[in-house]
Parts: C-alpha cells; structure tokens; sequence
C-alpha cells in the first residue's frame, strides 16, 4: 500500500523550492499549462480570500549524495503552483494589483497551501496510473492528454512528442543531457540522442505558426494526437479515426518501425508544403485538409517539388474555388472516418497528378 504524509506548508516556501529548482513544475507526465487568465486570477483570488483549495501531490526526487540536495515533482496541481508562481513573479494582475502592489505581500506569502507528500520516486511508473486517477474528475484530461501520459515512453509517442516540439533537442538546450533525462525519467536514455539528429524546424511552423491549430488547441496537446495519425497513416495507410494510432501505441515493440524515415519525412513533407506558399486563410489549413494535403506531401515530395511549386499551388487552387461536392463533404463531415480521408486523398492525388496508391512504409 501506497504510504503517504499530509501537512501544510507557506506559500512562500513552495515558491522558494520553484526557485531553487527543488520543485519540479512540469515533469514529464503532466499535461500542458491550459489555464486562462480567468482561472488563474479566480485562484489567486480563493488565496487572498483565505479560502481553502485542493491539495498538491508531490512525490521525492532522487538525493544527490554529493550536493547534499534533492527535487521533488508536482504529480497534480502544476495549474494551481504555476498560477502562484505567474502572480508572485509580477506576470499575472488580480482585481487590478500585482503581487508588489499588494497591502499585505507577508500575509499573501504565509498562506498554508495544502500537500500530500508521497512516498514514491518521481521514476516510479506507478506515478502514471496516480496522476491519471487524480485527473479523472477536476480539469479531466482530454483523450489525448491521457494517452500522452499513459504512452509516455513508448517510441511512437515519444517520436510524435519531438516532431512537435514537446520533447527539447539536447542541442538546443542549455542543460545537461542528465538534466533532460531526468525531467522524463522513464525515457529510454537513447532516444534523445537519436532523436535530435532531426531538424523538424519546418514541421513545426507548418504545425504551431499556421492556422491549423488554436492556441488553445495547441495548449491542449490536440496537435499531437493530429501528428500521432499523421505518423500511423505515412506508415501503414488510411484508418477510421485514431484506431491504428491506438493499436500502435499499444505494441510492446521497443522501437516504432521506419523512425528515421518518419522523422526525416515529415520535415521534408512540411518544407514542400510550406514552399507551395498557400494564403494562410485557404481551406488547406483546415485540420482535415491539411491532414490530407500532409500525406500527399509525405508520399510524394519528389514528385511535387519535379512539377514545381507553382504549377502545384495553381492546382489547390483551382481545386479550393471548385471542390466537389463530394471533397467537400469529406472535408467537413466525418472527417475522421476512413472513406472520407481516402476520398480527400484520391482527389488531391488526381488533381496534383499523383498516384492515388497509398505509399505506407509498412
């Protein structure tokens, strides 16, 4: 049985150990940051209120014998603590004040913030099925958001986490190779050194700096289940909705089959796309168009960059002011279903004068 210790603790003593690197924020199976303004500042109103809220889990960090010192990681709260950490560094106004603004800072610092330490490390894959169960019911996790944490060392999740920027490239990171690690402690320590042989610059903006996705969205991990199906088409052809995604996910294969393909081909597909240089505002940056017009590029770059750009962005667009009637219910209905992506797909290939066979890795 799981042992664990209830206490209080100051306000300010959390806020300390954020500082001091001693609490973790975001270790790797938390979801993102999704709070708006509005919950933050309703928040930070409840503590000014003295009023109580939830509790925060935090499990042990491993000791560094030689520094004498040890970090712990929020296993749930990350919204709450992130909240006070935004209004204590000046980054968040409440009922108009900032935090040096306020009358009483001493009496806003001492606020008793209730925890629940747990006797588990931080590396203790027993912390997934924790923090799942903690997020069935407050701020429920979307399907996605589960999966991302349910998945979290398997190799195709980890591959769709880099292509979408979730993972950071030890290169393009200051910190040390250990240090990432350890914010993924159940990450194969080989991964991140492969994977960041792969620039997926072009992926990237192709997937956060268009309109494809929301901010919202985006804050929501939605982009990653969208390059998760992405990933699961190139390689073994069209499903209805995440099912292949789900079986793949599921397989106890220690590496995804065609990785080094998948990553390279998807930002040679973002660069082509990219190049065709659509207006921002065309129906090509709908999520069901896009996911179409992805595939196309992943399976036929060579093809489309031999016709040249604008001879294929002449064809979208010509193809975007005259959509069939059939396109354009498979782009707006049951999007998701797999004889409505193979209807986009045999249109575009048509169209771009491609072939219509879907070219999986597998």
């Amino acid at each position: 049985m799981l042992r664990y210790h209830v206490r209080s603790r100051d306000l300010v003593a959390v806020v300390d150990d954020l500082r001091a690197g001693k609490l973790i924020l975001s270790p790797y199976f938390q979801r993102n940051l999704v709070w708006r303004d509005v919950h933050k500042k309703d928040f930070i109103d409840t503590i000014l209120l003295g009023l109580p809220f939830p509790q925060i889990f935090i499990a042990q960090g491993d000791i560094d014998v030689e520094t004498l010192t040890s970090r712990s990681v929020i296993v749930d709260g990350q919204q709450r603590v992130n909240a006070i950490k935004e209004f204590v560094s000046g980054d968040l106004e409440v009922n108009g004040k900032t935090f040096n603004q306020l009358e009483n800072k001493e009496e806003f610092l001492r606020y008793q913030v209730p925890v629940i330490d747990l006797e588990l490390k931080a590396s203790d894959p027993q912390i997934i099925d924790i923090f799942k169960r903690l997020n069935r019911t407050f701020y429920a996790l979307s399907s996605i958001e589960k999966m991302s944490t349910e998945y979290a060392t398997v190799d195709l999740m980890l591959i769709a986490k880099f292509a979408c920027g979730l993972l950071r490239s030890i290169e393009d990171s200051d910190q040390e190779e250990e240090e990432l690690v350890d914010l993924h402690p159940l990450m194969p320590e080989d991964f991140l050194p492969w994977a960041s042989s792969f620039d997926m610059t072009n992926f990237q903006r192709w997937l956060l700096k268009t309109k494809i996705f929301t901010e919202f969205e985006i804050a929501r991990v939605v982009h990653l289940m969208f390059t998760l199906n992405i990933i699961s088409t190139v390689y073994s052809g069209f499903f209805p909705r995440n099912d292949k995604t789900r079986e793949f996910l599921e397989d106890t294969q220690d590496r995804f089959p065609f990785r080094d393909e998948i990553l390279s081909g998807l930002e040679m597909a973002a660069e082509t796309f990219l190049k065709i240089d659509l207006p921002s505002d065309s129906v090509w940056y709908s999520k069901s168009n896009a996911f179409s017009l992805m595939v196309i590029c992943f399976w036929h770059s060579d093809a489309l960059r031999r016709k040249g750009v604008d001879t294929v962005k002449s064809a979208l667009m010509d193809l975007a002011d005259n959509l069939p009637d059939d396109y354009a219910l498979a782009a707006r209905e049951g999007v998701n279903n797999r004889k409505q992506r193979i209807t986009r797909h045999e249109k575009l290939a048509e169209v771009l004068g491609v072939s219509t066979d879907e070219r999986r890795l597998q």
